[in-house]
């Protein structure tokens, strides 16, 4: 999966700095697509929205927690993020875009980046949140019938409806911690990767600075996952991430 980050595809700093969500009210996850037919796609499209979102909206950044398009993934808001894209849920909730109309048939690339990013969610807030259209929660026909029909299946890729998403979220974490157990997280051993980005996003989420949620650890990283370590009273503040520091951080 490739990941694009805020700082890689240009995002414009908030016009006010963007507020955290509190875990423990986060209830779910908003599916919503960006309604545009025939428009641009990849950087181009994720640039536009943010410039809507800005200039003609007045909000202080793009909407959306994660943007989808053409098989790669985009971060806007990104973890942990009060977004600007489901009036009257948005402290509630992360949401991800489809750039692209969500009425007509859409790629099993994409399709599949989105059921992974569910997974990921889940799996971050320990699998019990709903996913749902934006048409559920409000006045609108977001993210279009093609999508909304998908998920109502369950989100099959290749037409199949795998695991529950609770299920693959615990999967997806568990194959995490074995990378962990496997080879620990530490700036000293240059650790980069998925399982990097998703300790980042789980300290942010927890309210400790990892710096840019990149995937890189760096100093701030190991500075958070100190900070992280000595608040638990029992793990060495040493900021490497092995799996007692893993389950401390995602499984209490």
């Amino acid at each position: 999966m490739r990941y694009v980050t805020r700082t890689e595809w240009g995002a414009t700093p908030p016009a006010k700095p963007f507020s955290r969500l509190r875990p423990s009210r986060v209830v779910g996850i908003v599916l919503h697509h960006s309604g545009v037919k025939n428009g641009p796609s990849g950087e181009d499209a994720v640039r536009a929205y943010e410039r809507f979102h800005m200039k003609t909206r007045g909000w202080r950044g793009i909407a959306y927690n994660w943007l989808i398009s053409d098989g790669v993934l985009y971060e806007g808001r990104g973890a942990g993020v009060i977004s600007g894209a489901t009036k009257g849920w948005n402290s509630r909730t992360e949401s991800i875009c489809y750039a692209g109309w969500g009425s007509a048939e859409v790629a099993e690339e994409n399709l599949r980046l989105i059921r992974a990013k569910v997974e990921e969610i889940q799996a971050r807030y320990g699998g019990k949140l709903w996913v749902k259209p934006h048409s559920k929660l409000g006045s609108t026909s977001c993210p279009g019938s093609y999508l909304t029909s998908w998920l109502q299946q369950g989100m099959p890729v290749n037409g199949v409806v795998e695991e529950t998403t609770v299920q693959s979220a615990a999967v997806y974490l568990e194959s995490i911690k074995e990378q962990v157990a496997r080879r620990p997280l530490s700036r000293r051993r240059r650790s980069r990767g998925e399982a990097v980005r998703v300790v980042q996003e789980r300290l942010a989420e927890r309210g400790f600075d990892p710096g840019p949620v990149d995937g890189i650890w760096g100093r701030k990283t190991t500075a958070a996952l100190k900070q992280f370590q000595r608040s638990q009273g029992y793990l060495k503040p040493d900021g490497v991430c092995g799996v007692r520091t893993f389950h401390a951080l995602f499984l209490q």
